[in-house]
């Protein structure tokens, strides 16, 4: 009995060597995101409370990894059959994407011109295309910041 007890030890710890795991290449490739830096632009229309929008958006992106900053301008005119009047917004843009193939993408607008006011739009990046679908709200402020007047729920189709 004492000599199979002493002919198992060496199996024992093979066995158990075996199923440690350690010494391998545990090391994950680090993960791949879509290159989405750049200027992308595309048209936008809405309608609140009878007041109809028609604008041109367009963005310019930075990206680190999955990290995405930049800044963005709205120019067009809203109307409401009667009267007509020019608007324009500029902005930061902060924001994230997911890895792989037509990842999605997270932005949050923050207004140039009513500091404390920000906005947040998801969706994702056509990687085929080079086409970001975000969705999310446009708001027109009151001149002095103090409340929003107008909220058009949008979804912008913007080309690279």
């Amino acid at each position: 009995m004492h000599r199979i007890a002493k002919s198992l030890i060496p199996l024992l710890v093979v066995l158990a060597s075996a199923c440690s795991g350690g010494g391998g290449d545990s090391t994950a490739p680090p993960p791949s995101y879509n290159d989405v830096s750049g200027s992308y632009s595309g048209p936008m229309s809405g309608i609140d409370q009878g007041v109809i929008i028609t604008a041109d958006f367009a963005v310019t992106i930075g990206q680190n990894a999955s990290t995405l900053s930049g800044t963005y301008a709205l120019t067009g005119q809203i109307t409401d059959g009667v009267t007509t009047a020019v608007i324009q917004g500029t902005g930061t843009l902060a924001g994230t994407i997911a890895a792989g193939t037509n990842p999605s993408v997270n932005l949050t607008a923050h207004s140039g011109s009513c500091p404390n006011h920000s906005a947040t739009f998801s969706g994702s990046y056509d990687t085929s295309n080079q086409r970001m679908t975000i969705t999310g709200p446009v708001q027109i402020y009151s001149t002095d910041c103090s409340s929003v007047l107008l909220t058009y729920q949008t979804t912008f189709i913007l080309n690279h």
